[in-house]
This record gives structure tokens, sequence and C-alpha cells, in this order.
């Protein structure tokens, strides 16, 4: 009986042994499979994450710097209250204020009809003036530190002897939405 029980232990075993080979080895080599693929799903995520912060950051690095001239710009366009007519006026009364004191004439201007568009109008103002060029560089410096109020469109330059004339097309912004 010793060895009939030696027998079938030794079945037992045999039928472990078996069930170990074709069942749970191929198990673990499909579970270090997984483990491998865990590994790279990981490492995309980390790189995929770290590209996403980037981006973010990227993009709220231009928003403010978006948001800053967004500003700047609102701080340039006159109100949808503001008349075209009181704007243009607005426009020949400081271009004429300046160019007074840079000791220059102004021959005549003209109030061109508005440019429309569907959130912004563009108000033109053309304005003819006399005087010695460096008046006219002072004033055309003058005109660029005016914080965006306007813009300057055309400008045309001619010598008359000694004086100059110049012509220039100013344009300026009223938000209609």
């Amino acid at each position: 009986m010793n060895r009939e029980k030696f027998k079938l232990i030794g079945f037992y075993v045999l039928a472990v042994l078996i069930l170990v080979r074709f069942v749970i080895v191929p198990y673990r080599h499909a579970l270090e499979e997984k483990r491998t693929l865990l590994g790279e799903y990981t490492e995309t995520y980390r790189m995929r994450a770290a590209s996403l912060e980037r981006f973010r950051e990227g993009e709220k690095a231009k928003s403010e710097r978006n948001s800053a001239a967004e500003t700047s710009l609102l701080k340039s366009v006159f109100p949808r209250t503001e008349p075209y007519a009181s704007l243009q006026a607005e426009l020949v009364r400081e271009i004429t204020t300046q160019a007074e004191k840079e000791e220059l004439t102004v021959l005549n201007f003209e109030f061109p009809d508005p440019v429309l568009f569907k959130t912004i109008s563009e108000v033109t103002v053309v304005i003819r003036l006399k005087g010695e060029q460096k008046g006219v560089v002072a004033l055309l410096r003058e005109m660029e530190k005016a914080d965006g109020k306007y813009i300057m469109k055309r400008f045309e330059n001619a010598r008359s002897g000694q004086d100059t004339l110049c012509s220039m097309t100013v344009s300026a912004f009223r938000r209609e939405k």
C-alpha cells in the first residue's frame, strides 16, 4: 500500500505540474507582457501629460499677451455712443493743436464717410498741412506717442520752395457692438 500511495501522490504531483505548465506558465508570460505594455502606456501617458502641461502654459502665456494687447486696443477704440462727426472733429482738433505747436499751417481737412465693419468702424480724416520739414517730422513723432488713439494710414509729402506740403490720412476706430 505504501507503493500505491506513492503512485497516487506521484500522479497528483504530475497533475499539478502539468496544470502549472499548461495553465499557469502561459498566464505568467501574458502577465509579463501586460506589465511591459502597462509600463509603455504609463510612459506615454507621462509624456502626453507633460506635453499637455507645456501646451496649457503656452496658451496661458499667449492668452495673457493677447489680453494685454486687447486691453491696449480697447483703450484706443472709441465707444459706440460717440458720433462719427465728433470723432472726426476730435481728430482734427488734436492734430491741428499739435501742428500749431510745431508751427505748421492746416490748409484744409476732409471728413470721408466712415468704413463700417461688423464689430468696429473706421473713421478717417484727411488733413493737408504746410510748414517746415522739421515741423512735419516733430508732428509725426508726437502723433506716434498718442497711445494708439489714431493711426496714420497714408502720408504724402512734397516740397514747395522752402516749405513742405503734406497730406495725411488719419484713422480712428469706433466699437460697433
